[in-house]
């Protein structure tokens, strides 16, 4: 019983990042509907890389031509600090090895705040079953969320091709709306150095050049955290 209690107020604590991803997973399925992919390869490639930025920065760079390997980089470098978060959360957790592992899959920037909030809260451990509860739920709403808007830019392709053409807005809304969302003072002067450097690029026919190059601008020194 203590099990199944845990898996529930696991579940319902994911809620609202569920309801709160949902939208986001839409607008990148509808993007990568732009690009060919088929709503299970959408669904699966969020199965298997559960991180929103990085999806998009993946599609974006894709559409740009830049190296695989490069994207790989960039990908690696932007998850980083999800060790920092496992550091964080582990002394705090009660959960079997497997448990671990599971819930680690699942631990998200949102994720990682619920549970460092119910740890502190509860003032006991984070037990097993409800960390796995808390990050699958999410997982799967996500992954459901990007079949169906990937879904639904096909069906609007093939009723429509010239309104589909729309969905080229749906990438870089998504980024605006990620960008707007951790947007800090301090990040103001490296935010608006990328766009110059992208649009440089862009300008110049070098759009292959443009993610990496504009992903440096995060390497400069920030002065406050307001």
């Amino acid at each position: 019983m203590t099990v199944l209690r845990d898996l529930r107020a696991g579940a319902r604590a994911a809620l609202p990042i569920a309801l709160a991803y949902l939208p986001v997973a839409f607008a990148l399925g509808a993007a990568s509907s732009r690009l060919g992919f088929s709503a299970a390869e959408s669904a699966l490639w969020s199965f298997t890389m559960f991180s929103g930025a990085n999806q998009a920065l993946m599609l974006s760079s894709l559409s740009s031509g830049v190296p695989l390997l490069v994207i790989a980089a960039l990908c690696i470098a932007a998850s980083l600090r999800h060790l920092l978060y496992g550091l964080a959360l582990a002394p705090r957790i009660s959960a079997s090895p497997i448990q671990r592992s599971v819930f680690g899959y699942g631990l998200t920037d949102e994720v990682f705040a619920t549970a460092l909030t119910a740890g502190e809260g509860q003032g006991g451990p984070l037990r097993g079953p409800w960390l796995i509860a808390l990050g699958l739920t999410v997982l799967l709403v996500w992954v459901a969320g990007t079949g169906m808007g990937n879904a639904a830019g096909d069906a609007l392709q093939a009723v429509s091709p010239h309104l589909a053409s729309t969905l080229d807005f749906a990438l870089p809304a998504l980024f605006l709306s990620l960008v707007l969302a951790m947007a800090r003072r301090s990040l103001h002067l490296p935010m608006l150095l990328a766009a110059a450097i992208a649009a440089l690029l862009l300008g110049l026919g070098r759009p292959e050049l443009a993610v990496p190059l504009a992903a440096l601008a995060a390497l400069l020194p920030r002065r406050g955290t307001a």
